[in-house]
């Protein structure tokens, strides 16, 4: 184990700022990454919101997110972390493949993963035409007409990207208030293929080899419709992954991390969560980027502070 090592479990934007900063203050930063470097902005159409990028692409800002950790010689470990363990020294042990590592600092940026999503009937025709990612499976519905299941803004954001390509989408909510920012609803709407269904929830889906249509029930009147449909995408939100995490009270109870927001620290000494995994009102990929980079400084001046003592 060295010292100036630290582990940083996730490569979204939180976990490749914090990278990025720890190799700047001098350390070594070890990068673990189970699929792409940049997390969820590979499977996000556009984004809009992030200063100085003009409605740039999301698999672009992954794609430059993993060239900027080479322009720092950065080489992250492709591999799913099973395992971090608080050991009797204050010292972590980090598990992946067949392998473990020591660590004084580790921070924590595995993001989130979808909440499990079935609809009665999908089993008949084993899930095809059912999709959790629009930008990667929504040039198979090219023409055709979809729908939409979720009211926050990645569901709005997603469905417009799907109504210039499909022939038309319908926007499945439960509730006729929306957890979406006003500019992506009202883009929605402005498209003349697009329709919103809400209080509505899907009840069942049909189809012999694919999905063929969706019902869904009015939560008010209990009124059912059968909605014609070549495919279905599913945007309910997202929810923590801390099963590998063997150090007990990190977490709230719904299984967010807790942290310090002045300095991302969690109870236990050296162990740091960044991102959307940890407890916070805010999940963009501007404040992912903060998250890392104030984690980063935070260990850079107790690693200093480690070396005067000594």
């Amino acid at each position: 184990m060295k010292d100036n090592e630290v582990a940083i479990v996730g490569g979204g934007p939180a976990g490749v700022s914090a990278a990025i900063y720890i190799k700047r203050y001098g350390m070594e930063p070890v990068l673990f990454e189970k699929d792409l470097i940049g997390g969820k902005t590979n499977y996000t159409e556009k984004i809009e919101n992030y200063p100085g990028y003009l409605g740039m692409k999301g698999p672009i800002l992954g794609e430059q997110l993993g060239e900027q950790l080479k322009q720092f010689d950065i080489k992250p470990i492709y591999s799913e972390v099973q395992s971090v363990f608080l050991n009797d020294d204050g010292t972590f042990t980090l598990s992946y493949g067949r392998e473990e590592r020591t660590f004084k600092y580790v921070i924590l940026a595995n993001g989130l993963s979808e909440r499990p999503y079935h609809l009665k009937g999908e089993e008949s025709f084993n899930r095809k035409g059912i999709s959790r990612c629009a930008i990667c499976d929504g040039p198979f519905y090219r023409g055709k007409d979809v729908v939409m299941i979720g009211s926050g803004n990645a569901a709005f954001e997603e469905a417009n990207y799907l109504c210039t390509i499909c022939r038309s989408v319908s926007l499945i909510a439960r509730h006729e208030e929306f957890h979406a920012q006003e500019d992506v609803v009202s883009k929605f709407r402005s498209f003349p293929n697009a329709k919103i269904y809400a209080p509505y929830e899907a009840v069942s889906c049909s189809g012999n080899t694919s999905l063929e249509s969706v019902t869904i029930r009015n939560g008010k009147t209990g009124e059912e419709k059968e909605l014609s449909v070549q495919g279905m995408f599913v945007y309910i939100g997202a929810m923590p992954v801390t099963g590998f995490l063997q150090i007990p009270g990190v977490a709230n109870e719904q299984g967010f991390l807790k942290a310090d927001p002045s300095s991302m620290k969690t109870a236990i000494p050296n162990l740091y969560a960044i991102g959307d995994c940890r407890d916070t009102p805010l999940r963009q990929v501007t404040m992912a980027v903060g998250d890392g980079s104030l984690a980063a400084t935070k260990i850079h001046y107790d690693y200093l502070k480690s070396k005067k003592g000594k």
